[in-house]
C-alpha cells in the first residue's frame, strides 16, 4: 500500500487569514491524501502564522500532520526554542527537521536535532535531500531517525500520477544513501492538489504503519505521559467510588439478597424502591 502526503508552508495561503485555510486543508484529504506536513518555524527568526490552525484543525478531524522546522545555523536551543513558541501542541506533535539549504554540515544537523530532543519535541523526521546531503560532502547518515529523501521526476500532475511516472514503489527516490534508507519519498514539488501546486510525499505501508513512524498512538495522541497517567489514575479513582473497592461494592451501604456488597446505584435503587413501596 502506498500513501499520500503533502508538504505545505505559509508560502501556499497567499496571505490570507489562517482561519480561511481549513476548507483547503479539508479538500486535501477528500482528495485521498493521508497526512500534512506543515512548515512551523526557520531558524531562531521566523514561525508560521498557519501552523496554530493546521494543529487545531488536526485536532478536531482526528487528521494526521507533522510539524517541521527548517534548520539553520542559528544557536539550536534558540531553534528549539522558536519551534515550541510557535507549537500549541507543546512539542507532542510529529516533528520532521528540515535540512537543506544554509541549514549547515552534518554537526549542526545533529546539534539542533539534540537541541528539540533534549526541547521535549516529539522528533520523528529528517529531511535531508540527497543532493544536499553531496554538497555538504556525503556524510553517515545511518543514525538519521526517519529519512526523508527528495528527488523529483515531473511536476503539474496530479500526484498519484506523477508518483507513477517517477517508478512508484520502485523509484530513484526510495534508493538509500549515506547508510539509510528512506522512509517518506518527497517526489515532487508541483502536484496539483485542491488547486495548489504543492510538495507531495509518498509512504509504502498502512495508515497503521505511518501512525507508528509518527509516534502516534490514537485517540489520546494530544495527551502528554503525565496527562495519561492522570487520566488513568481518575478512571481508577471514579471505578472505586462505583463499584467499591476491588469492584466488590460497599459494606456500608449493606447487602443484597445474595449477601453481596451494594455499590452506590445499588443502594440509590434501594432507596427509590422503598419510597415508591410506602407511596
Amino acid at each position: 500500500m502506498t500513501l499520500y502526503g503533502v508538504d505545505l508552508s505559509n508560502n501556499n495561503w497567499g496571505g490570507q487569514p489562517a482561519a480561511a485555510i481549513v476548507s483547503a486543508l479539508n479538500e486535501i484529504i477528500s482528495e485521498g491524501f493521508t497526512w500534512i506536513e506543515h512548515k512551523v518555524s526557520e531558524g531562531n527568526y521566523y514561525r508560521d502564522p498557519y501552523w496554530p490552525t493546521v494543529w487545531q484543525w488536526a485536532q478536531q478531524t482526528g487528521n494526521l500532520v507533522v510539524g517541521y522546522h527548517y534548520v539553520t545555523t542559528d544557536d539550536p536551543a534558540q531553534q528549539a526554542q522558536t519551534y515550541l513558541a510557535n507549537d500549541p501542541s507543546n512539542g507532542a506533535a510529529p516533528c520532521m527537521l528540515d535540512f537543506e539549504a544554509n541549514s549547515g554540515d552534518i554537526t549542526n544537523f545533529w546539534a539542533v536535532w539534540n537541541a528539540f530532543v533534549a526541547a521535549g519535541v516529539n522528533m520523528r523526521l529528517s529531511h535531508i535531500p540527497h543532493w544536499y546531503w553531496q554538497q555538504i560532502g556525503s556524510p553517515d547518515l545511518s543514525g538519521v531517525v526517519g529519512l526523508v529523501s527528495s528527488a523529483y521526476y515531473e511536476e503539474g500532475n496530479y500526484a498519484s500520477t506523477e508518483y507513477a511516472d517517477a517508478g512508484g514503489d520502485n523509484g530513484q527516490g526510495w534508493t538509500g544513501y549515506g547508510g539509510a534508507t528512506p522512509v517518506i519519498w518527497q517526489f515532487t514539488d508541483a502536484a496539483l492538489v485542491a488547486g495548489m501546486s504543492v510538495d507531495a510525499n509518498a509512504f509504502r505501508g498502512s495508515v497503521d504503519d505511518l501512525r507508528s513512524l509518527l509516534g502516534i498512538g490514537g485517540l489520546f495522541m494530544a495527551l502528554t505521559d503525565a496527562e495519561q497517567q492522570e487520566l488513568l489514575q481518575k478512571v481508577r479513582e471514579v471505578w472505586d467510588q462505583l463499584r467499591g473497592p476491588g469492584g466488590q461494592g460497599w459494606p456500608q451501604l449493606g447487602q443484597n439478597a445474595q449477601g453481596q456488597n451494594l455499590t452506590p446505584v445499588d443502594a440509590l435503587a434501594s432507596v427509590k424502591n422503598s419510597i415508591e413501596g410506602k407511596q
